[in-house]
């Protein structure tokens, strides 16, 4: 069978022994696991992003942009300092911009039913205010960059969850794209906490489990939306 069938379950493994070796504290073999996670990803989509004649119902360069940007996000946040990791948000900044475009050409905001994912943008926003308040005092330089983060990706979760708000495109929303943003809002806030706060090898794991998951969910969503759109 085609490798590409396989590519699923190779991720998921490929994900789980990143997550064992971060807990034993093989950080120099995790480097290698991590920046295989994106392409797995890519190798999955591929099938979907290829060119044909018939118009995609979503662009698909943007698909590939936010996985691309996202791989660019990991490894950059390999490394140490402030300037690898503003380059990493950056990167993961033009990830969101992408899932936010994405998300509102399958639904576009409509105001009849855009109270919940209104609410569900406000709480992230409020949680993250929590968490930047506890942090402030550690993040120096690094505060105004984050609260953009935080803005940002409220947004994305936002219009995740207008996917779900109708009926033709729901089961979508539900599925994949939801707890897809909810698993990447939790795993950027524990990150935020990890790096500037606890730096907790447990911690770590949990970035990486909810942020692989997330990654996954989504993918999954817009290969899914692609095959029957």
């Amino acid at each position: 069978m085609h490798l590409k069938k396989f590519t699923p379950i190779i991720y998921i493994l490929v994900l789980l022994v990143h997550c064992f070796l971060l807990w034993v504290e093989q950080s120099e073999i995790a480097r290698i696991t991590k920046i295989l996670l994106m392409p797995l990803l890519l190798l999955y989509l591929s099938e979907v992003l290829a060119p044909t004649k018939i118009k995609s119902v979503l662009p698909k360069k943007l698909i590939a942009l936010a996985f691309l940007a996202s791989w660019g996000g990991d490894i950059f946040l390999l490394y140490d300092g402030n300037l690898f990791f503003i380059a990493g948000m950056l990167c993961f900044i033009v990830a969101h911009f992408c899932y936010i475009i994405l998300f509102i050409k399958i639904q576009p905001l409509k105001i009849s039913n855009a109270f919940l994912p209104i609410l569900g943008g406000i709480v992230v926003l409020i949680i993250g205010a929590i968490i930047i308040n506890h942090l402030a005092p550690k993040l120096g330089d690094l505060y105004a960059p984050v609260v953009v983060y935080m803005i940002v990706i409220a947004t994305m979760f936002s219009s995740a969850m207008m996917i779900s708000s109708n009926t033709n495109t729901k089961r979508y929303g539900v599925n994949y794209f939801v707890p897809g943003a909810a698993l990447f809002v939790l795993s950027d806030s524990v990150l935020s906490l990890n790096i500037f706060a606890y730096k907790n090898v447990f911690l770590g794991v949990i970035v990486m489990f909810t942020y692989g998951f997330a990654q996954f969910l989504l993918a999954k969503g817009f290969k899914n939306y692609l095959m029957n759109n």
